[in-house]
């Protein structure tokens, strides 16, 4: 065998070594290696499977807990500069578990962030737990959050395409608990943050345009109007709003 013959067939089987060796390098390897760099808090448990397609069994993190986080990495996008990652974390079919899914692209010439049919569900309890509300509000039932399309802009948005729902929300009042119906919501880009309006009839007669706007603050703007056939308590909350309008309803402006 001639020295080139030789030098090429080495060569192949180096590289078909490293190309195996990367294909199957496993997730359990690898988060050993990036625990450093992992933030401060963040508990995982057994992974398993590749760096291409794997799963990890437990994720703790602030408080929140989900039973699984699993992924799978397209090869082939690398092929055309950009990293595509499906990414699944939780079981949306628990309603006690935040859960959340969809499609990561990273352009790694471009740098440029997106991310396509995506969904998350979290508990009301959960989500009112992150804000302060004008009105202390204790609520039941789940959010449903559904993407389309969403491109990450200066500072928080640039492309937005989603809708935001709860299908049965339920409040406590000084005699128990009352179902106020469905809230949904279309999700945009404005002025470079994100923006949530209710628009559709609802028991509470909300109309607003809410969101985190470019200096990272909550806000919301808009009415509120409940229904008569609302129990008592309902009525009395939004008073706390102040003066009624000349058609009945009460301003939001925070």
């Amino acid at each position: 065998m001639s020295v080139k013959k030789a030098f090429a067939l080495g060569s192949l089987f180096l590289l078909s070594f490293i190309i195996f060796a990367v294909a199957l390098f496993p997730a359990s390897i690898a988060l050993n290696l990036a625990a450093k760099q992992l933030p401060p808090g963040l508990q995982l448990g057994p992974a398993s499977g590749t760096i291409w397609q794997g799963q990890i069994n437990g994720v703790r993190y602030q408080g929140q807990y989900l039973s699984k986080a699993q992924w799978q990495v397209n090869a082939w996008a690398l092929l055309t500069g950009k990293a595509q990652v499906d990414v699944t974390l939780g079981n949306k079919r628990n309603p006690e578990e935040l859960s959340a899914g969809g499609v990561i692209n990273y352009g790694l010439f471009e740098k440029d962030l997106t991310v396509t049919d995506a969904n998350a569900r979290i508990r009301i309890e959960q989500a009112l737990a992150q804000v302060q509300l004008p009105i202390p509000t204790q609520a039941r039932g789940r959010i449903f959050v559904d993407i389309a399309q969403y491109q990450l802009g200066q500072p928080h948005c640039q492309v937005l395409a989603g809708e935001i729902s709860s299908p049965d929300i339920t409040v406590k009042g000084r005699n128990g608990w009352f179902s106020i119906g469905e809230l949904e919501g279309q999700l945009a880009c404005k002025n470079g943050g994100i923006s949530v309006k209710v628009d559709k009839e609802n028991r509470l007669g909300l109309q607003v345009d809410a969101g985190l706007n470019e200096r990272s603050q909550l806000t919301a703007s808009g009415f509120v109007k409940p229904d008569a056939s609302l129990p008592k308590d309902v009525h009395d909350a939004v008073q706390f709003l102040g003066n009624q309008t000349s058609d009945g309803r009460y301003r939001i402006n925070f």
